[in-house]
């Protein structure tokens, strides 16, 4: 492991050094000029740092996921490129995962070939339930449906799940993250716990039977294990990513990952989730803790530190592309918290 970090470490500093040097004619010229990268530069001293990139990812380390925002189909900058995340990333789980273009489908197959960055997608129950009430709503409100029946919500929701999973092989993704918060059933009626576990039974149910047919996928497990009573999911699924973006202190961190700690769920596997700060500057809420503390740095520290009764196994960033934007240096926050969790990583 240690020499797998040396080589990244040293690898990364003759790049810099390449570019630096590169960078040293200061004559304006008004043309447009087409740069080479470090790769054309010097291809064999950038396979070697891709070579010890993979090595470092295969690993055993704190995983790092970003959640990024693909819907721009056309980039204006390179903020809005899949490819251009951090290097040290292990996973990126698009929030458009359907109609790829042709840009996007090679972006993450370079990401997988050249980086070993897996790329995923998330399907949430709670997104589904949402559009389905949308649609009920919509429905109802139409005076043309008078006297007529819409579609039951489980056949809904099995439709929308198969639907998005078919995306796993259309686009040859790397798995899928599967979110389900359900709820507390001790203070229902009988009529609403039959009706919750209905749904779980359909969305984990899915969930199960996908990943015994696609053993070479990852699945990822979000939400509130707690919430969840077909606990066997939880062996399939190599992280269960616990939604801490409301959290605004450690404690706060520690609080939601005890809730998550019940009996029937590895507590090995946990991955608190924050998010990046707002691209508005006058959003000082977004991605921030107590005392202007950004959370993702301060969730990477508590992530590195020692805990009881559970095991962090990595972090995971929503809106991870709005860190892109900064005057100095591309996805500086990021950078940092990958180096805070696996602190001989360099980039």
């Amino acid at each position: 492991m240690k020499y797998i970090i040396k080589n990244i470490a040293y690898s990364m500093t003759c790049l810099a050094m390449i570019l630096l040097m590169g960078s040293c004619n200061t004559d304006i010229e008004p043309v447009d000029i087409n740069e080479p990268g470090i790769d054309k530069q010097n291809p064999e001293l950038y396979a070697k740092y891709l070579t010890s990139l993979k090595a470092y990812k295969n690993s055993k380390h704190k995983v790092v996921l970003g959640w990024f925002d693909n819907s721009a189909k056309m980039p204006a900058s390179q903020g809005q490129n899949i490819y251009s995340v951090p290097d040290s990333l292990d996973y990126i789980v698009l929030k458009y995962p359907a109609d790829l273009n042709e840009r996007e489908y090679k972006e993450i197959t370079n990401l997988r070939q050249q980086k070993g960055t897996k790329v995923m997608y998330d399907i949430s129950f709670e997104t589904i339930k949402s559009t389905y009430d949308e649609a009920l709503k919509a429905f109802n409100e139409n005076p043309a449906n008078q006297g007529k029946a819409f579609t039951a919500f489980n056949s809904w929701l099995i439709d929308s799940v198969q639907v998005k999973l078919a995306l796993c092989d259309r686009y040859n993704y790397d798995g899928v993250v599967m979110s389900f918060e359900g709820k507390v059933t001790i203070y229902m009626t009988e009529v609403e716990k039959t009706k919750m576990l209905e749904q779980e039974n359909v969305f984990i149910g899915i969930a199960k039977d996908w990943k015994e047919r696609h053993t070479n996928k990852t699945l990822v497990l979000a939400g509130k294990p707690q919430n969840i009573t077909h606990q066997e999911v939880f062996t399939m699924a190599s992280y269960i990513i616990i939604p801490c973006q409301s959290a605004t202190t450690e404690g706060k961190l520690a609080y939601n990952m005890g809730k998550a700690a019940v009996e029937g769920v590895p507590t090995d596997k946990f991955i608190p989730m924050v998010s990046t700060t707002s691209l508005d500057a006058t959003d000082l809420k977004t991605g921030y803790w107590v005392n202007n503390v950004v959370a993702v740095l301060g969730a990477a520290k508590w992530v590195a530190s020692d805990h009881t009764g559970y095991q962090i196994a990595g972090l995971a960033i929503d809106n991870v592309n709005t860190d892109y934007y900064h005057a100095n240096f591309t996805y500086p926050t990021v950078r940092k918290a990958i180096s805070i969790i696996n602190p001989t990583v360099k980039k």
